[in-house]
Parts: structure tokens; C-alpha cells; sequence
């Protein structure tokens, strides 16, 4: 998964109140541990009390989510992922209906030619992990995957060969050696899913999950619109406001950015970040991260990943033909680029939380 920053320009961590008479009131909490990453919600209710309704149901479903997209530990009461890898090349397995759904979502991306990001490439990407976590284990004899062994299990990553069965809500693998990787796309289902939830318990709020930002209405203090900042590659911080690039103005929105600079390791004295080219086999070079603001969170965190194995001028055509998608590009040399519709969200071209 990934495993990046944004920073919304509030006091996470503490409770805001409107002045006296108000009828609604800031709070906020975090959680550790949930998707391996911090998790902040903070939203517009009349007591404290209500909040934590919201804020407790919150946690209660992100939890069950993380069990259902766990590629790493099994559960006795659950066909989640880590049982499909495991068994449905013996036969097709019937999954929860968020699996499900995810699965079924990003094999329509794939049939419709968007295949810059295959979560079937998992036999792949569990080889760049293994070497990944040798890596940051044993600095002293980080190596990288042979490339003979990425090409052989580049054989097994063929979307087409994962049957689904939307009547039974099954799947099958045809091809025995296909593994499945959510990191792409879980977190962004996850805050969609959620998010359901929130707009009807508690339509102002706001949600980090682990850095996918998914907004509800704007904030109940004055404001338009929540500002959400967007932390520079090179040196990032979530302490420095210093080190923030730009700040992007949203409400009902999401905001996803993808990295080079939170996972990777180094061999040899360079970096090897966690995003693969499908095409290379390697961490693309294209860009050091690369933002995107639509409604979806799901879509968000997809195309980020698209962008990042994409060359920024055939990522510009793909986002500019796209409605309802903006983004933004942050090059090795430092420079910014964005797409035309950007200027309705940052603030460098500006926008502000009160238009």
C-alpha cells in the first residue's frame, strides 16, 4: 500500500469548538494500526458524544475492511485475500461483497484498456516486496530481484485468467500462478465505502486514511471548502508547513497522491521505490509523485498509480480526456505541472476555502 502524507491545514490532533452558540462543533481523532497507517477523522457535529457515535462505527468498519483486503494474514471466519491468493486456483471461491466489487471494479478498468495498474501483477510485486523487506532488514545486502525471476512470474499476470462470477460472487484463477495485489486501489474502495456511511451520519467531516483524503461538505466554521496540503517529495515532513507544495481547496471530494519517498530501499547507494512499470519490471523514473483530485476515491488512488508509470506528456492527455480529473505532477527537477482544471483547487492558481 502506499505510504505517503497529506496534511490537511488543521490541528489534527486537537478539538477545535465553535464559539458559544454554535450549533455545531469541530472534533477530530486518530487511530494507529488500521491498514498499517494512521488514520484521522475529523468532522461538524452538535456533541462530543455524537461524534464518537460516528467516530466508533468509523473504526468498527475500517477494521472489517482491513481484515477483507488482508494479503497477509488469514482469518478463520473470512475468504479474504489472503484465502483467494491461497485457493482460488483450486477452485472458485466465494468472497465478501466488498471484495468482490473491488475486484470486479478494476477488471472493467482493465478491460477498457486502462492497464497501467493490474492488481493481477502480484506475482511480480510479492518479489519486489520480498526483496524490499530483506532490504530494510539487512541494509548491508539490500539486492535487487533478479530480473530472470520478475520475467517468469511477469508470465502469470494476466487480468483475463481471473474469472469472476458476478451471480455466485466468485473468483477464480485460471492460470494457477496468478496472485492478486489491492495495495493500489484498497485504501481509495475502503474511504469510498466509508464515506457512504459519513455523508449520512455526518455530512461535514473529513477523512485521512493513511493520506487518501476524502472529503465531505465543507466545514461548518465559515469555510467553503477543506484545504488539504500537498507535501514536497524531497524533503517530507508532517511537521514542517515549510515543505508543503501547494494547498488544494475541496468539499465532497477526494485527493490521493502517489510517491517515490515513503517506501523503497536502497542498493548500491539508490533508491528503489515499491511502484513498478509493468512494461520495465522496475520502479518507474517518470516523476517523483503525482496528485489527483476527483469525486472517487477509488479512482483517485488507481490513477495515481497510472500516472506514475505513464511519461507526464501521455498522463496529461489521459487526465485532460478524463472528466471530473485533476491532477498534479511533481518532476524530478522540482518542477510542478498540472492539468487545466487545477485552478479550481490550488491555491498557487487561486483558489481559497471561502470562494
Amino acid at each position: 500500500m502506499k505510504r505517503f502524507f497529506m496534511w490537511v491545514l488543521v490541528a489534527v490532533l486537537l478539538v477545535s469548538i465553535l464559539p458559544a452558540g454554535a450549533e455545531s462543533q469541530k472534533f477530530s481523532v486518530s487511530w494507529l494500526g488500521i491498514f498499517d497507517t494512521q488514520i484521522t477523522l475529523m468532522g461538524f457535529m452538535e456533541s462530543q458524544e455524537e461524534f464518537n457515535k460516528v467516530a466508533d462505527e468509523t473504526a468498527k468498519r475500517l477494521t472489517e475492511y482491513n481484515r477483507i483486503f488482508d494479503a497477509y494474514n488469514s482469518y478463520p471466519d473470512l475468504h479474504n485475500l489472503w484465502y483467494v491468493n491461497r485457493f482460488a486456483h483450486q477452485a472458485p471461491v466465494e468472497i465478501p461483497g466488498e471484495l468482490y466489487s473491488l475486484i470486479a471494479w478494476c477488471k472493467e478498468k482493465w478491460e477498457s484498456g486502462m492497464r497501467e495498474t493490474n492488481i493481477a501483477m502480484g506475482a511480480v510485486l510479492s518479489i519486489w516486496h520480498d526483496y524490499r523487506t530483506a532490504g530494510l532488514e539487512h541494509p548491508e545486502t539490500a539486492a535487487l530481484p533478479p530480473m530472470a525471476e520478475l520475467e517468469e512470474a511477469a508470465l502469470h499476470t494476466d487480468f483475463d485468467q481471473v474469472i469472476l462470477d458476478d451471480e455466485k460472487q466468485t473468483v477464480y484463477f485460471a492460470d494457477p500462478r496468478i496472485k492478486l495485489d489491492i495495495g493500489a486501489v484498497a485504501k481509495g474502495f475502503s474511504a469510498d465505502l466509508i464515506g457512504e456511511y459519513l455523508r449520512q451520519a455526518m455530512p461535514s467531516f473529513l477523512l485521512s486514511l493513511g493520506g487518501n483524503i476524502l472529503s465531505g461538505e465543507g466545514p461548518r466554521d465559515g469555510r467553503k471548502h477543506w484545504g488539504v496540503s500537498v507535501e514536497s517529495p524531497f524533503d517530507p515532513s508532517i511537521f514542517n508547513s515549510a515543505n508543503y507544495l501547494d494547498v488544494l481547496y475541496v468539499d465532497g471530494l477526494s485527493v490521493v497522491t502517489s510517491g517515490d519517498y515513503w517506501r523503497y530501499y536502497i542498493v548500491d547507494g539508490e533508491k528503489y521505490h515499491h511502484i513498478i512499470d509493468p512494461d520495465t519490471l522496475m520502479p518507474a523514473r517518470h516523476m517523483r509523485a503525482n496528485t489527483i483530485v476527483c469525486e472517487s476515491s477509488t479512482l483517485a488512488d488507481f490513477m495515481t498509480t497510472s500516472l506514475f508509470v505513464l511519461s507526464v506528456e501521455d498522463g496529461m492527455k489521459l487526465v485532460e480526456s478524463m472528466e471530473g480529473v485533476e491532477a498534479l505532477w511533481v518532476l524530478d527537477s522540482g518542477e510542478i505541472l498540472m492539468s487545466s482544471g487545477m485552478a479550481n483547487y490550488a491555491r498557487s492558481l487561486g483558489a481559497s476555502a471561502y470562494q
